[in-house]
């Protein structure tokens, strides 16, 4: 079989060598006219199709259990299976933060899991969420228990230090806490309400802000920010191929009267949106990334991520563990260099193997064999990846819960 020799491309470059141009030219052309027909698992076989670097979970997904304690219709916690076998270490966790509170869903799975737990703090910036959060937090702990100390705060995550230090608690501050997580996707409660302008579904304000008490929003960038800033963001946030001829279009529009709903810019997105794309469909896609663009651009996520989890990692104790959960290649790109570059100074390092002595190594080889969930690790001096390859959700989970498609999870080590 010819698998079993060597990849297809090259072999087609070989036979191509051998002969004329003509000759090779033909050769190609046939292989390739009899690659369509092949089915996605034989192009794998034969070295056509890329494997995508990640770690599909194998956790079993209790569909009725997940729709029993959150509700078919409320914000179902992504990866809650994996995200509790994170945290659930050889050692105790006394003190935790979630730093995207939300509605509290893996919170709640948490200190429900955890009687151990000591400290617990969570923080968010949306107000709503923040008072469905704290009800769902009473619920799980024991009446009349004072044994968990809980803060919850209005709290953007990259000030975790600060809200450590309004805790009061000095250990915390002085020894670090022993689990953090952030999961950067949006709760039902935003993209569902369409005065909150994240949803490309509905008609409502360009809002878009994460905390309603920012001054930034999305009719602001689109109607007053220089054309080439929004092309920019575009081209970058949104990652939209067709930017320059959005940023054109959305240049004409502010002499037609600029842009004051969602709708406004949904139908400019239709209009530009070439019917080759993919009809309605094309347009949706499109739309999704223009949304994503400028949510990005309002409140500064990447730059906000980036600085937060250096100060998330300095915050926490030794042995502690960050649980991040991304949801599209911007975010997942700057949580993977990062982790690489607080471990051992960048990927260079850890291609080089440089920065870890063997008493480190043989510490993580132990957790290792302890939680099956840890496969491949990047050993540093400051701490050890424990997802070389991030954790995607299991095909049941993406089948009950659509929005966990794309999500990915990466966790990182303290020593």
């Amino acid at each position: 079989m010819v698998a079993a020799m060597v990849s297809l491309p090259k072999l087609i470059h070989t036979l191509s060598s051998s002969y004329s141009s003509t000759t090779s030219k033909t050769i190609t052309r046939s292989i390739s006219n009899n690659i369509i027909t092949l089915s996605k698992k034989e192009k794998q076989q034969l070295g056509l199709v890329k494997e995508k670097r990640r770690t599909r979970s194998d956790k079993e997904f209790d569909k009725d259990s997940i729709i029993q304690r959150y509700g078919s219709s409320s914000h179902i916690p992504v990866m809650l299976t994996e995200v509790l076998d994170v945290f659930s270490t050889s050692s105790s966790l006394n003190s935790f933060v979630d730093c995207t509170l939300g509605a509290a869903g893996h919170s709640s799975a948490v200190i429900s899991g955890h009687p151990e737990l000591k400290y617990f703090i969570g923080m968010d910036v949306d107000p709503v969420a923040h008072k469905m959060a704290q009800a769902r937090i009473n619920s799980v702990l024991p009446s009349g228990d004072s044994s968990v100390k809980v803060f919850t705060m209005l709290k953007n995550f990259r000030h975790i230090k600060s809200a450590l230090i309004e805790t009061g608690e000095e250990k915390l501050v002085a020894n670090g806490v022993d689990g953090i997580l952030m999961d950067l996707g949006m709760s039902s409660m935003q993209v569902d309400n369409p005065q909150r302008g994240f949803s490309v579904l509905g008609d409502g304000p360009l809002d878009m802000r994460m905390d309603p008490q920012a001054s930034l929003k999305a009719e602001d960038i689109l109607n007053s920010w220089p054309d080439s800033e929004v092309g920019r963001i575009l081209r970058d946030y949104g990652e939209e191929s067709n930017w320059r001829t959005l940023q054109k279009k959305i240049a004409q529009a502010r002499l037609t009267g600029g842009f004051h709903s969602t709708g406004d810019l949904l139908d400019l997105i239709r209009r530009v949106t070439p019917a080759a794309r993919g009809g309605r469909q094309g347009w949706i896609k499109t739309a999704t990334r223009v949304f994503q663009a400028l949510r990005i651009a309002v409140n500064d996520e990447l730059k906000t991520l980036e600085d937060s989890l250096y100060s998330c990692f300095d915050s926490l104790s030794p042995g502690g563990r960050l649980a991040v959960i991304s949801f599209h290649s911007l975010e997942d790109r700057i949580v993977k260099q990062t982790f690489l570059d607080i471990v051992k100074g960048g990927e260079e390092n850890v291609a080089q193997g440089e920065g870890c002595n063997n008493d480190l190594i043989k510490a993580i080889d132990e957790i290792k064999e302890k939680e099956a969930w840890i496969r491949n690790v990047i050993h540093g001096s400051n701490g050890a990846i424990l997802t070389k390859r991030p954790i995607t959700p299991s095909g049941d989970e993406e089948k009950l819960n659509r929005r966990s498609r794309s999500a990915k999870l990466r966790v990182i080590q303290k020593i």
